[in-house]
């Protein structure tokens, strides 16, 4: 029995009168001020550690460029005026009372966006430790104004300051530091966020022009509902533009279909923009892409109207551009080939008119196609084509459509490629 009294813990026990003698020694027996800084040498400037403990994300507005979250602010520094020996108090080593009742640093969120004002409410507490350490922890809602860098949207990253800065005091008065020990900011009790993640916070400490701490809160978006919203309808518009040219001219539909998609990508940069804050400092890559879609399929617009009218004229094709359509559309061309290399001589001579294609004797609707048995000798005379506006516009119709298709390609991989390049890396 006696060996296992000594075996248990000492448990200090204190009533509540030494509670109320401590709390009156403290604040009116030792005449508490609570204006001056709590030190007895006031040359010497008060250090206050600061660390921050976010909760919740609320919102992250691109277009007002604010940040609203959930979050406290602990701070902690020494008063010499409460000071005790525990001793004196039955072990009393910690004691808690309301924050109006000891000195505090008056500290504010410079860049707030909603009323400026100090942290902390009447209701709430500080713990004053036997060694004059005062903890202080003022939870409030947040609203700061941030700078949104979206040239990336929506594969962005933001960085966005809460700037915590004590009004009434100078560097020489107040130095605020980071936490003697621990990290600067706490994420443990983060609630998830469905639009952003928290990437981490880093801290910053000024002493001009006052007293200040930086954090600098790093989010990083979630890009899925804006790809599945946004990117990918933009990706299927933008081939049903390509699509205009696969529409025959008399059907009556072409110029109407142009202008239908060329509407489509306005509402779209129209929900795009609204997305967006009016910024002129960076320009958005989606934005600009978008833009170019206007653009390109403004000129299929015009080049639909044009092809309608090529294909409603009856006059003559002029022959240059005969020639150039028949060339540029892989037919063959009308000249003549020379296949005297695979001709023997004595098959010349047997087959002087066969022997080889005598361009001098082509006609304008004729073309020679010299083809070949297995002696590889000339066999027959083929008759051209003779091109009408109708085939021409027909021609015109597949070249745009390619033309327009690899330049959509293109343009679709060079903007996912600088998209994505800012999703690796760490902190912005």
């Amino acid at each position: 029995m006696v060996f296992g009294s000594l075996l248990a813990p000492t448990v200090s026990s204190y009533s509540l009168h030494n509670v109320t003698s401590l709390r009156k020694t403290l604040f009116q027996t030792n005449e508490y001020d609570v204006i001056s800084r709590p030190m007895m040498d006031q040359s010497i400037p008060t250090i206050v550690h600061v660390s921050l403990l976010i909760y919740v994300i609320y919102d992250v507005d691109e277009v007002m460029q604010t940040l609203k979250v959930s979050a406290s602010l602990r701070l902690s520094w020494r008063d010499e005026h409460l000071v005790w020996n525990p001793s004196d108090y039955d072990g009393i080593q910690t004691g808690v009372y309301p924050q109006n009742s000891v000195w505090k640093p008056d500290v504010s969120l410079k860049n707030s966006v909603d009323d400026f004002k100090t942290l902390g409410d009447q209701t709430l507490n500080v713990i004053v430790t036997s060694d004059g350490i005062v903890t202080w922890e003022p939870y409030q809602i947040f609203t700061s104004r941030c700078n949104f860098d979206i040239t990336y949207f929506p594969f962005d990253r933001q960085a966005c300051k809460m700037i915590f800065v004590t009004w009434g005091y100078m560097a020489s008065e107040i130095r605020i530091w980071g936490p003697d020990t621990g990290p600067a900011a706490h994420l443990e009790d983060i609630l998830h966020n469905p639009e952003w993640d928290l990437v981490g916070v880093r801290i910053q400490n000024l002493t001009e022009p006052r007293p200040m701490m930086i954090f600098d809160v790093h989010l990083k978006r979630k890009p899925r509902y804006v790809v599945h919203n946004i990117i990918l309808p933009l990706i299927v518009l933008i081939t049903l533009n390509d699509c205009v040219f696969l529409l025959p001219e008399r059907s009556g539909e072409k110029t109407g279909y142009a202008v239908t998609v060329f509407l489509s990508f306005m509402v779209f940069a129209t929900i795009v923009q609204a997305t967006l804050p009016a910024n002129s400092e960076n320009v958005c890559y989606l934005s600009v892409f978008v833009t170019l879609q206007i653009v390109e399929s403004a000129v299929i617009t015009i080049v639909s109207i044009c092809l309608v009218r090529i294909e409603g004229r009856r006059d003559s094709v002029p022959e240059w551009l005969s020639s150039l359509i028949t060339c540029s559309t892989c037919m063959k061309c009308i000249k003549s080939v020379q296949r005297s290399s695979n001709i023997t001589k004595g098959d010349g001579d047997r087959f002087p008119e066969q022997g080889k294609c005598d361009k001098t004797k082509v006609e304008s609707v004729y073309k020679d196609e010299c083809q070949y048995n297995g002696d590889g000798i000339g066999k027959e005379r083929v008759e051209a084509e003779i091109l009408d506006w109708g085939k021409v516009s027909l021609r015109l119709n597949w070249f745009f459509f390619a033309l327009f298709v690899v330049f959509n390609i293109s343009s679709i991989c060079i903007f996912m490629t600088m998209l994505y390049g800012n999703t690796g890396g760490q902190l912005p």
